[in-house]
C-alpha cells in the first residue's frame, strides 16, 4: 500500500511538472492552459490504475518466456522502463513484515476517512451555499441577470445550471466596472469553468492525499482566471481599465467564494495576472517556448516510464526467511523449450534465476514454495522425498511449467547456443522493452 502510494505521488508529480512547463511555453504565445492542469490531473488518477491493471498486445518483445506465450499479452506495467517494483527493493525482517501489514490497513483507513471528511465538507459548502441562495435578490447588471447578495460574489456559482451572483455594493460602481466585471463572469460561464473546477474537486476526493494534485488543483484554478482575463481582453476591453477593475474587485473581494470562479482572488493571484497581462514578448520567446515544451513531454514520458508495485498486493517488506536446506532443494536446471534453461542459484539466503545468455534475477520468497519473479511468480514442487521436480513460472496470465533436468541435460542446451532472439540487446530504454 505505501509503495503504491509512493508511485501514484511520484506519477502525479512527475505529470505536474510537465503540466507546469508546458504551461510556461503555452504562456509566450498566449495559449490557454487550464486544459492542461485539468489533463495533468486527470493523468495522476487514471494513469497509476492504467499501469497497474490493463493488459495489452505487444508483438515482437524481445523475451524468451513472451515467445513461449501465443499472442503475447503484456501487462502495462511490465514494459515500462524503470521499475518500482519489489524485485528492486531491499528485504526485510518478518518483524516488519507484520509492522508493514498493520501500516497498510491503517493507511486504507486513513483513506477512506479523508475522502470521506472531504467530500461532507465540500457537501456542506454546497449546502451553506445554496441555504444563502435564498436571500440573494434577482437583478440586472450590464444588460445581464443576475443575483445580488449582500457579500457573495463576484462570482459564478452552480453545478447545474450556473449563475452570476454579484455583491450589493457592485450596483452603485459605474457602468464600465459593471461591464467588465459581467464580462468576466459571462467569460467563465461560456468557458464552463465551474465544470471544471468542480470535476478537480471530484478527483481530489478520490485521492485526499496525494499532496501534488492539490498542488495542480492550485495550479488549475489559477489558469482558469488567467485564461478568463485573456479572453475578456480579446474582446476589446482595455486592459489598464479592466486592470484597475480585478483591483477594486479584489479589495473587497468575499471570503465565501472559495469553491467558485470568482472575478479576483488572494492578492498574490491578483498580482500575477495583472503581470500576465502586461507581460510583453522577448527576444527569445520561441526558443524559452521550445526548450519548455520539450522539457515538459520528457517529464509526462518520464511519468509513463515508472512502473508500479507488483498488484498481487505483496511486498519486498512482507518477504519472509526460507531456510536454507529448503532453498538448496530449489537449485537446479529448469528446461522451458529446447533452447531455453532457467538456471536457479542461491547466494547465502537469496536466490537467482536467469535464463541462457541472460541475467539473473533476484527471487524474494512469499512463501515456503513460491518466489516473486519480477512481475510474475514461481512456484515450485517437491516430491515427498524432498526433491524438487518442476516449477511454474506465472507471468502474463500464463502457468509454464518447467521440468527439472540434471547438469548434464542442461549442458548439452547450453552447447547449442541460445537462439539469435534470446541473445541480450540494446537496452534504448523504449517502452517496449522488458527488462530483466
Amino acid at each position: 500500500m505505501l509503495g503504491w502510494i509512493s508511485y501514484v505521488i511520484a506519477v502525479s508529480l512527475l505529470l505536474g511538472l510537465a503540466a507546469l512547463a508546458l504551461e510556461r511555453a503555452a504562456r509566450f504565445s498566449r495559449r490557454p492552459t487550464r486544459w492542461l492542469w485539468g489533463t495533468s490531473m486527470i493523468a495522476s488518477l487514471l494513469l497509476p490504475l492504467l499501469m497497474s491493471s490493463v493488459a495489452v498486445r505487444a508483438p515482437g518483445l524481445s523475451d524468451v518466456v513472451a515467445r513461449a506465450i501465443p499472442g503475447r499479452i503484456v501487462a502495462l506495467r511490465q514494459i515500462t522502463a524503470t521499475g518500482l517494483s519489489p524485485s528492486g527493493w531491499p528485504k526485510a525482517s518478518a518483524a516488519f513484515s507484520a509492522a508493514a501489514a498493520d501500516l497498510d490497513r491503517v493507511l486504507q483507513t486513513g483513506w477512506s476517512a479523508a475522502s470521506a471528511l472531504l467530500l461532507l465538507a465540500v457537501l456542506a459548502g454546497r449546502v451553506e451555499l445554496s441555504w444563502r441562495r435564498r436571500s440573494w435578490q434577482r437583478g440586472e447588471m450590464a444588460g445581464v441577470a443576475v443575483h445580488v447578495s449582500e457579500d457573495a460574489g463576484p462570482a459564478v456559482v452552480g453545478l447545474m445550471v450556473p449563475f452570476i451572483v454579484v455583491p450589493r455594493w457592485l450596483m452603485q460602481c459605474p457602468p464600465g466596472m459593471q461591464e467588465l466585471v459581467i464580462a468576466h463572469e459571462r467569460s467563465h460561464l461560456e468557458a464552463h469553468d465551474t465544470h471544471l473546477v468542480t470535476l478537480a474537486f471530484g478527483l481530489l476526493i478520490c485521492m485526499p492525499w496525494n499532496v501534488p494534485l492539490w498542488w495542480q488543483l492550485r495550479r488549475l484554478r489559477m489558469a482558469v482566471e488567467m485564461d478568463c482575463d485573456a479572453r475578456v481582453l480579446r474582446r476589446g476591453h482595455d486592459v489598464c481599465h479592466y486592470g484597475k477593475a480585478l483591483i477594486a474587485v479584489g479589495e473587497r473581494q468575499s471570503t465565501t467564494t472559495a469553491m467558485m470562479a470568482a472575478m479576483a482572488g488572494s492578492h498574490s493571484l491578483l498580482e500575477r495576472r495583472i503581470r500576465n497581462m502586461l507581460r510583453k514578448e522577448t527576444r527569445y520567446a520561441r526558443a524559452a517556448a521550445a526548450g519548455l515544451a520539450t522539457l515538459g513531454i520528457a517529464c509526462a514520458v518520464g511519468a509513463a516510464e515508472i512502473s508500479p508495485p507488483n498488484s498481487d498486493g505483496r511486498s519486498a517488506s512482507q518477504a519472509f526467511a526460507v531456510a536454507a536446506a529448503i532453498l538448496d532443494r530449489y537449485v537446479g536446471f529448469y528446461q522451458l523449450n529446447d533452447r531455453a534453461v532457467m538456471t536457479i542459484t542461491r547466494d547465502g539466503q537469496q536466490l537467482n534465476a536467469h535464463w541462457t545468455a541472460q541475467k539473473a534475477v533476484p527471487l524474494y520468497p512469499l512463501s515456503n514454495t513460491e518466489f516473486a519473479y519480477k512481475d510474475g511468480q514461481i512456484s515450485f514442487f517437491t516430491e515427498a522425498d524432498g526433491q524438487t521436480t518442476a516449477l511454474i513460472l506465472r507471468k502474463y496470465g500464463v502457468d509454464m511449467r518447467m521440468k527439472r533436468i540434471d547438469a548434464a541435460a542442461a549442458q548439452q542446451i547450453f552447447s547449442l547456443g541460445p537462439d539469435r532472439r534470446d541473445r541480450p540487446k540494446p537496452d534504448w530504454g523504449g517502452a517496449l522493452i522488458i527488462r530483466q
